[in-house]
């Protein structure tokens, strides 16, 4: 970019990266997210799934940061990613606004209509945050210190991985799933979805895996009825009902840990509606 000037860099993750840079250049104001992997395999599989995740969205024009530039370590001694920052903030860090939860559901479609196969840049995934899981503060609590409410939610999460074990896996639709579409991942000015960020988790996979995830965090930002919206916005979006859904709700409550926290109580509630429709 000739004639630029790199006027500010910003940490948005504990001092972690990935980092906000803004750029001016031609008096115009660009900004960009630079990441990095580390040096940690995971770390470097991570960035190499967002980068393929992010090809086949701007194949499909569906809005989401365009990738800029990807280093395989041979310029920067790790695997480092350049990347579009999206405008807006994240939907978990807004109020509740139904029409921006209709707009998630309908920009997850979107993502969901891209047809891939799955292969090793971008696996095939049977459930969210896939590989390594999720909420592991909250799971090494509940180990660590076990109370009667993380014992509870052990014998719930266990009969419902055992009623979950009895029905055959859905997995009649596949295409590109986020795998980490949780409401602190999606972007949005006003109502309008901007995009999707932290692709590390995508792959190819059910549609449910993305919905699933997202509706628990809707009910866990505003409650248990805020996870009507997104389905109501995908299924509007798609045209049609979506497949097994009780099934990938289900699928995403096993993700959380026996207590958590102070969103113990929805999650009960989620999963326990979810159970009573599975057949």
């Amino acid at each position: 970019m000739p004639s630029a000037a790199v006027v500010s860099v910003r940490d948005l993750h504990e001092g972690q990266g990935p980092w906000l840079i803004e750029v001016i250049s031609d008096c115009t104001l660009h900004r960009a997210v630079l990441r990095t992997a580390g040096t940690s395999a995971k770390g470097d599989e991570y960035l190499q799934i967002e980068a393929a995740a992010l090809t086949q969205a701007e194949r499909a024009a569906v809005d989401a940061p365009r990738l800029i530039a990807i280093d395989d370590g041979r310029q920067t001694g790790v695997i480092t990613s350049l990347q579009t920052a999206l405008t807006g903030d994240t939907v978990a860090a807004q109020p509740r606004n139904d029409d921006r939860l209709l707009a998630v559901g309908g920009h997850l479609a979107e993502v969901h209509r891209i047809a891939v196969d799955p292969g090793p840049a971008l696996p095939q995934r049977l459930r969210p945050l896939e590989p390594g899981g999720g909420y592991t503060a909250e799971k090494r609590a509940s180990a660590e210190n076990p109370t009667r409410r993380s014992r509870d939610g052990t014998r719930l999460l266990a009969a419902a991985a055992q009623q979950l074990a009895s029905l055959p896996r859905s997995h009649s639709i596949r295409g590109l799933v986020h795998g980490d579409a949780w409401l602190g991942n999606i972007m949005a000015a006003g109502t309008r979805v901007t995009g999707l960020i932290d692709w590390g988790c995508a792959g190819v996979g059910h549609p449910g895996i993305d919905l699933g995830h997202a509706r628990l965090s809707a009910a866990f930002t505003y409650g248990i009825k805020a996870a009507d919206a997104i389905l109501d916005g995908w299924e509007q979006a798609a045209g049609r009902a979506a497949d097994a859904m009780p099934y990938w709700d289900t699928v995403a409550a096993l993700e959380t840990a026996p207590d958590m926290g102070a969103g113990t109580d929805t999650r009960d509630e989620f999963l326990q509606r979810a159970l009573a429709k599975l057949h």
